[in-house]
């Protein structure tokens, strides 16, 4: 049997037989009306048979008087019917759903983590880092952030220059690529030096090469400072790599607004937990929320594909808060810009850099 409606067979649906001078009239009333038949059939002459849900086949009665038709339920089929077959069977019913709980509760979890490393990283101290972030065999990955591990192990470990993490099942991949870190440039290769940041030039001296610009000029960004070419007027050009000293004066700018009346965020430190399944592509949530308060929400979803159709597990985190209003005075306000202002120095601030 052929169901157009996936979701509407996960609940119920039923087969119906028509019989009438009019069947015809009344299968397009309930086309026109957006009442959901399929599988039509021709039984014999003034006979047919289709399937609908429940719901539509209670719009349908007004539909069935105005054509003159007699229709009676042949057949009644979908979880909804088998559950309502065997609701006596408590026992079966609590065991069926303890399983499945149970199945869905597991599949949450991290049971094995692969490492797909290069030569030059050592699996023990990136074993080391998820340790400290408390990602191990065992741990729930609902509220797993794969950016947020992704993060720390480039953090602190100089030695990666890419870090990929993945979640299939309750598998999670690690996969960690190594720097290409060179000791002594290779003179070999001809190139020029370039200009990291816009300003006026204080310093430039080429030691091989040529310099396109002197002392007190203005550069932008990206700009060829130094050319690894030397000219001269007796041989032709010869190409090398370029090496000297640039030195930039360049303007940073730091702005920020503070506001003397503010609405901040607060955490109450309230959590709470919701859940829901998804058929497809319509969701239903169970939760319990009071409406007066305001919560983040944290979701995660687990789908499996059963029959062609998408059952969807929704685990759903509210962490509460509340909107305050305060207001600031201006001694405070300038120490705020203060560390602000510290804070952004230290970002910008190289290792060979003055203040």
């Amino acid at each position: 049997m052929k169901i157009s409606n996936v979701s509407t067979y996960i609940s119920a649906f039923v087969l119906v037989e028509a019989e009438g001078y009019f069947v015809e009239r009344l299968i397009n009333l309930c086309k026109i009306n957006n009442i959901n038949v399929w599988n039509i059939k021709y039984v014999n002459d003034g006979k047919i048979s289709f399937y609908t849900s429940p719901k539509d086949f209670k719009k349908m009665k007004p539909y069935i008087k105005k054509s003159k038709c007699k229709v009676k339920i042949i057949k009644k089929k979908g979880i909804y019917f088998d559950m309502f077959r065997y609701r006596k069977r408590k026992l079966a019913v609590y065991l069926l759903t303890s399983i499945l709980l149970i199945a869905i509760v597991i599949s949450t979890f991290i049971w094995k983590i692969d490492f797909v490393l290069d030569d030059a990283i050592d699996k023990n101290k990136v074993s080391e880092l998820l340790n400290n972030i408390n990602i191990k065999v065992g741990k729930n990955k609902l509220f797993i952030s794969k950016g947020k591990i992704s993060d720390y192990i480039r953090a602190n470990m100089y030695e990666a220059s890419w870090v990929g993490v993945d979640i299939n099942g309750q598998t999670m991949k690690i996969t960690v690529k190594a720097k290409v870190i060179s000791n002594e440039e290779d003179k070999s290769i001809n190139g020029n030096i370039v200009a990291s940041k816009s300003g006026v030039i204080t310093k430039i001296i080429a030691e091989n090469g040529t310099a396109l610009y002197k002392t007190g000029s203005y550069i932008e960004k990206g700009s060829v400072a130094i050319e690894g070419v030397i000219k001269s007027e007796y041989i032709d050009d010869v190409y090398v790599h370029a090496s000297g000293i640039l030195r930039v004066l360049n303007e940073y700018t730091f702005e920020k607004e503070y506001l003397f009346n503010e609405e901040i965020k607060e955490s109450t430190k309230k959590t709470r937990y919701g859940f829901g399944i998804g058929i497809n592509n319509k969701d239903f949530l169970v939760k319990y929320l009071p409406k007066e308060n305001k919560y983040d929400i944290t979701s995660n979803a687990k789908t499996f594909r059963v029959f062609g159709i998408d059952i969807k597990f929704i685990f759903n985190k509210y962490d509460e808060y509340i909107i305050r209003n305060v207001t600031n005075t201006k001694e405070e306000i300038l120490k705020k810009k203060e560390e602000d202002f510290n804070l952004y120095l230290e970002e910008i601030q190289t290792e060979n850099a003055k203040v």
